[in-house]
């Protein structure tokens, strides 16, 4: 099985191109499929694939939800809960938006790699030393996250505030979880389904989803899933609004999870 993750869509042209040719070239399954496979056996249809959408982006109801609508495609969106309904950025866009879009983007994967508490307070620090206008960015309200649900877009986890799960500590762990699963069980999504965020996966987080219900967890290693399929690791091919179909073959065909790394090894290499 193949599991394609986007983000943002703001290319609705080459979105469409590439449901269409998805459409035609794979048996594309919804979570019931995938729960009739792990709980009861049944097999997955033959080039089976899964459409899934990280953080909630507000584009994803304006460009997205339009073209799945229309050619009946399901698909599920991993949204961040402290931020339905609200016109507060994502984070790391936020710090973009302090530095400046260079020094933001090299500061975003640096502070990937902190621990969470420290994550947390740094951008507290940036903000209260800043001169900018508060960023704004409106969210998906959940009259649009309802609307998606209704025609087979599944509406589900992706922590409260986006930390990575590796970097938090057992109580910043639990109070993510615990605020996510509860809000999404208030609005009648689903909690069961999990994405890490960033890809951030480990045992200790893994343990704790458990705990709190979780049944399906997504990672963002960019490969494909072979063997037997494990529910709490289950692979993920990133892919971009604006991917040409070529390379959207290419990625579908494992060929470039194989040679992904082998060019950001060279890419060091020549820093």
């Amino acid at each position: 099985m193949k599991v394609l993750v986007y983000h943002k869509i703001h290319d609705k042209t080459q979105f469409e191109k590439q449901i269409k040719f998805l459409k035609r070239s794979y048996n594309i399954i919804d979570p019931t499929c995938l729960e009739d496979h792990l709980c009861h056996g049944k097999s997955l249809p033959e080039n089976s694939l899964m459409i899934t959408f990280d953080d909630g982006d507000s584009t994803l109801y304006k460009n997205a939800f339009p073209v799945l609508k229309r050619e009946n495609i399901p698909a599920i969106i991993f949204v961040i809960t402290n931020l339905i309904g609200t016109n507060e950025p994502f984070w790391w866009d936020e710090l973009e938006y302090l530095l400046g879009e260079e020094e933001g983007n090299n500061k975003v994967w640096e502070v990937k790699t902190w621990p969470n508490k420290k994550r947390v307070q740094y951008l507290q620090e940036l903000r209260s030393k800043s001169n900018k206008e508060q960023y704004k960015y409106p969210q998906l309200s959940i009259q649009e996250l309802k609307e998606m649900q209704h025609a087979n877009i599944l509406i589900a986890n992706h922590t409260h505030t986006h930390p990575m799960l590796d970097k938090c500590e057992e109580d910043e762990l639990e109070e993510e979880l615990f605020n996510s699963t509860e809000k999404l069980k208030e609005r009648n999504f689903n909690y069961q389904y999990f994405a890490y965020p960033n890809g951030n996966y480990s045992e200790r987080a893994e343990k704790k989803l458990v705990q709190h219900g979780i049944k399906y967890s997504f990672l963002f290693d960019h490969k494909i899933n072979t063997g037997k399929l494990n529910p709490l690791r289950i692979s993920r091919l990133k892919v971009n609004d604006n991917t040409p179909i070529w390379k959207l073959k290419f990625i579908l065909s494992g060929w470039h999870s194989r040679v992904l790394p082998v060019t950001r090894t060279l890419g060091k290499l020549r820093r």
